[in-house]
């Protein structure tokens, strides 16, 4: 049996169980080890926060004392942390499933702390110095006896961090300055997608930067070396359903769908940077009806930054 589909079917098993996101994520770190927070993935998820920043800079008419808003944090609070590190007076970070504990936080501290040592951080951010200060104190506190819990002491830095569905978050309207992702909105059904992007514009300010990046791929060709990226364009929607992850979906939009459903939601991109595969092994995979309609350009895409404003005009009052 070809590795993918062994995955597919253990996935369908634990998407069955109660609580499944906790036992996908004892399955990721007992065997997978893919919550381990190597040198290598923080520093990517530095670049990740720089790029943030970037776009924000370039697009937005605030650089500093922003708000910020992260939906799909995972583990690590990398993204949160540098973005209060370079100035937010306030973060909201949002899960589907309780993934960050007080240990993760502990090494996510810990790597900037050492990072900021080794004189590495500043390759990536420019960290007010006030801000290392209080990250130092946090870093204390998570070894006191205080026995301060995750959520109290992120408070600390002004990291809000919920458990829930973000299409409903409960913000104020026109509150946050940043919108950010990465390798999240690719797990979103159209519906669901749609949902959050009317969140995004609801609480988004007139002068607020939304930054997302997508992996458009076959997360499946990552685990199964036998398979290519494009190798879920091959099924029905019907087979896709049995093959598909139930616990991290992989909804098979095209970057031309995303860009669609940003402007349908009242944002207007303002820049796209897209990672493209390999035409020859895109000619050798047979397409479902579905995608036949796409130009080559449009399924070649495997990765993708895409960066919104609101689209002017877009009726919304002051």
């Amino acid at each position: 049996m070809a590795s993918w589909l062994l995955k597919a079917i253990v996935q369908r098993g634990i998407g069955a169980l109660p609580n499944p996101h906790y036992w996908n994520g004892l399955l990721q770190d007992r065997l997978t080890h893919s919550t381990e927070l190597t040198d290598e993935r923080f520093a990517g998820n530095l670049r990740n926060c720089e790029n943030h920043l970037e776009h924000l800079c370039r697009y937005g008419s605030t650089a500093s004392s922003f708000s910020a808003f992260e939906i799909g944090t995972g583990w690590w609070p990398v993204v949160p942390i540098g973005l209060f590190l370079c100035g937010a007076r306030e973060v909201w970070i949002w899960d589907i499933a309780p993934h960050l504990n007080l240990d993760s936080l502990k090494a996510t501290i810990r790597r900037f702390l050492e990072f900021e040592q080794r004189q590495k951080l500043q390759d990536y951010l420019l960290a007010i110095p006030e801000r290392l200060l209080l990250l130092r104190e946090v870093a204390a506190l998570c070894e006191s006896r205080e026995q301060l819990t995750t959520v109290q002491l992120l408070e600390r830095l002004g990291i809000h961090y919920r458990v829930g569905n973000a299409c409903r978050s409960g913000l104020p309207p026109q509150s946050i300055n940043l919108i950010v992702s990465v390798g999240v909105l690719q797990h979103f059904s159209p519906e669901q997608l749609f949902e959050i992007l009317q969140e995004f514009r609801r609480i988004a300010a007139p002068d607020a930067v939304s930054s997302h990046w997508m992996n458009l791929t076959d997360l499946y060709s990552a685990f199964d070396s036998g398979i290519t990226p494009f190798h879920f364009l091959r099924f029905s929607d019907r087979q896709w359903r049995w093959l598909n992850n139930p616990v991290t979906s992989m909804n098979r939009l095209r970057v031309s769908d995303y860009r669609r459903a940003f402007s349908e939601s009242g944002f207007q991109i303002v820049e796209e940077t897209s990672v493209r595969g390999d035409p020859a092994e895109l000619a050798r995979t047979p397409l479902a009806s579905r995608f036949r309609d796409y130009s080559v350009e449009d399924l070649l895409v495997l990765h993708t930054w895409l960066v919104a404003v609101l689209a002017s005009g877009d009726g919304r009052a002051p």
